[in-house]
This record gives C-alpha cells, sequence and structure tokens, in this order.
C-alpha cells in the first residue's frame, strides 16, 4: 500500500489519498508510482508548472484533484511545513474531512475518523443501514459509527486506518463479498441476517443528461491543432481538440465520421469527430471554438491553435478521450500518406 511503512511520508500518504478519492486502489497504484517518481517532493511538486503536473494525471480522470494538488502543494511549500493534524489538512484545496482524517491518522496517530467510499460500505453493512447511498442522511449516521469503532490507544490509529480501508477494498466488494474472510464478520448485522448484497441500500436513480458535441482533428503539415482550456471547469487547464457547430453541418474536406460517447459524473458527453486536412489560414479557423464538451462556452472570434507535431500533443494533459481520438486520427492520417484507403 503506498501510505504503508515505519515512518509514513506525508506527502506520499497524501498523493496517494488524493488519488483514491475517485479512483480503486488497483487503478491508481501505477499513476502514483509515475507521479511519485516526476514529482518525488512536495517542492518539486509546487514548483513544477501546472500542465506538466496534468500530463502526470493524464488518463486518471477527475482533473480538478490534480489541479488542487499542485495548489496545495503551493500553499505547503511557501508555508515550510506540512499540516501536523486533521482540521489543518481540511484547509488546503481539495482535501475533505474524510482525506484530511486519513492522511492525519496515518501521519501523527490522530484519533479521527474517516469515511471514504469503501469504509461506507463496510459500515452500512455492519449496521444494515436503511438510508440510500450517497445521501446526507447516511453519511451523518455513518459518521456516528467510524467514531464510535476507533482505537483507544492512538498508536494503533495508523494501522486501523489502514485497515478499515482495506477491509472494504479487498474483502467487504460491492458485488460477491468476502465474507468468510472478514475479521468483523461475528460483528456484520447484514450477515447475521442474509442480507448483505442488500447493503449499502442503492441510491435513488438519476436521470443523465446528455451534451452533444463535435470535434474536429485538423492536420496541418504533420501538425494538429489543440486548444488549451481555461483554468477551471470541465477538464479546466487541460489541451483538447478544437470543437465545431454541430448545426452547420461539417466542412467539405472532412473525412468520415466517427462518434463515441464519455461518462462524466453528472452527463453523458455524445461526440461526433471529423479528421481534415487544411492549408494556411484556411476559413474553417474561424468557425472552431473552446466549447469541447459542448458546455455552451463558445467564443465568437477565432481561438489562439496551438499547432503541434504529434509527440509533443501527446505529452500534454490530454483527457483520456482526446488522447483516444488523436491516436486513432494519426494512424488514419499515416495510412493516407502512405496511399491506404
Amino acid at each position: 500500500h503506498p501510505i504503508g511503512g515505519r515512518h509514513p511520508d506525508p506527502y506520499r500518504v497524501w498523493v496517494s489519498e488524493t488519488m483514491l478519492q475517485q479512483t480503486q486502489l488497483v487503478t491508481m497504484l501505477p499513476y502514483f508510482e509515475r507521479f511519485v517518481r516526476r514529482f518525488p517532493s512536495c517542492e518539486a511538486l509546487a514548483r513544477a508548472p501546472l500542465d506538466e503536473v496534468l500530463s502526470a494525471w493524464s488518463g486518471l480522470g477527475y482533473y480538478a484533484r490534480a489541479r488542487n494538488l499542485h495548489r496545495a502543494a503551493q500553499s505547503i511549500d511557501l508555508a515550510g511545513a506540512f499540516p501536523a493534524s486533521a482540521a489543518a489538512w481540511e484547509t488546503l484545496a481539495g482535501v475533505g474531512r474524510s482525506t484530511a482524517a486519513a492522511i492525519s491518522a496515518v501521519v501523527h496517530k490522530e484519533r479521527v475518523a474517516i469515511l471514504d467510499g469503501n469504509v461506507r460500505r463496510v459500515l452500512a453493512r455492519q449496521v444494515c443501514a436503511p438510508e440510500p447511498w450517497a445521501s446526507k442522511a447516511l453519511a451523518d449516521r455513518l459518521w456516528v459509527e467510524a467514531a464510535a469503532r476507533l482505537p483507544m490507544d492512538s498508536d494503533h490509529m495508523p494501522a486501523y486506518t489502514q485497515a478499515i480501508m482495506d477491509l472494504g477494498a479487498t474483502v467487504c466488494l460491492p458485488r460477491q463479498p468476502r465474507c468468510e474472510a472478514c475479521p468483523v464478520s461475528a460483528q456484520c448485522e447484514s450477515r447475521r441476517a442474509g442480507r448483505v448484497e442488500d447493503f449499502p441500500v442503492p441510491r435513488r436513480p438519476r436521470v443523465r443528461p446528455v451534451r452533444r458535441a463535435g470535434w474536429i482533428v485538423a492536420w496541418q503539415a504533420g501538425r494538429v491543432a489543440m486548444l488549451q482550456q481555461p483554468p477551471k471547469g470541465v477538464w479546466g487547464g487541460l489541451w483538447v481538440l478544437p470543437s465545431w457547430p454541430l448545426t452547420r453541418g461539417w466542412p467539405k474536406q472532412a473525412g468520415i465520421v466517427r462518434s463515441f460517447h464519455h461518462d462524466f459524473t453528472h452527463f453523458r458527453l455524445e461526440v461526433s469527430w471529423v479528421c481534415v486536412a487544411i492549408e494556411a489560414r484556411d476559413p474553417i479557423l474561424t468557425t472552431i471554438n473552446q466549447d469541447p464538451v459542448g458546455a455552451g462556452v463558445g467564443t465568437a472570434s477565432p481561438p489562439k491553435v496551438t499547432w503541434m507535431h504529434p509527440e509533443d500533443a501527446a505529452s500534454r494533459g490530454l483527457p483520456k478521450p482526446v488522447r483516444k481520438v488523436l491516436e486513432v486520427s494519426q494512424g488514419l492520417v499515416l495510412r493516407e500518406s502512405d496511399g491506404e484507403p
């Protein structure tokens, strides 16, 4: 586990807990190892350009975590020391109550409860909590349960905190939990009732709205047109492809229209995209805008397009869907240059 060890490094604990906010451990680990190799200390992270940080984070998703991590690292670097309590950790950008408690419990042996997704599942099954997942009522109830189970000796806090997180990650699984391997199954009310699969109670269904967008992969003399998103908002600070208003119809030199969808937390993005080869001062450059996710934030004037070689683009902070489209597009361009249909 990245936060293990006799003397846990607060920097590594903090980075790992931030990554684990929205990502499972098995997915997070390779990203974590690459990230701390690239930025081995808080000082290194604080002094790196945000674009480099986003590049290292590329593919992990929920990019606000990376932006907050960078901003918080600058705050720590300026202060000259890491926070020394959960309350102090919670003042940093992107560090919520549970994350702050996990860091402080492991690093400082502070006697504070955590309530990440894995721990919520464990406790909801332990008490047969009837409140639906992600509800405030469930959180309020389980914070009380989490605090009641803390060890009295603060020296046990690092081991206990890691253990209860790992219990949810490896044993008390969302589906087909391994109850026979659970060290606290005797105290689990849902197991005694034979209703483990009934808990946690699922959240109430919600309709995810759909947004549609058109992307243009514009190639010129072996380089591709890219735009950097504003610092805030969806994919803030990342490099994206120019978008095209779907109501206009595709430019005449466009190739085959391809499509895919990408799910965000609050909406589904349906993207249609084309690959085009253009000359300098092509009129289509006056049409493309900075609204790749269809959020209605386009610009009336031509945006500042940066033309990049594919290798340069690949080294930037790119959302996973953009990276995939670039890879496919580059393959199409290479085939066409070889005379293939």
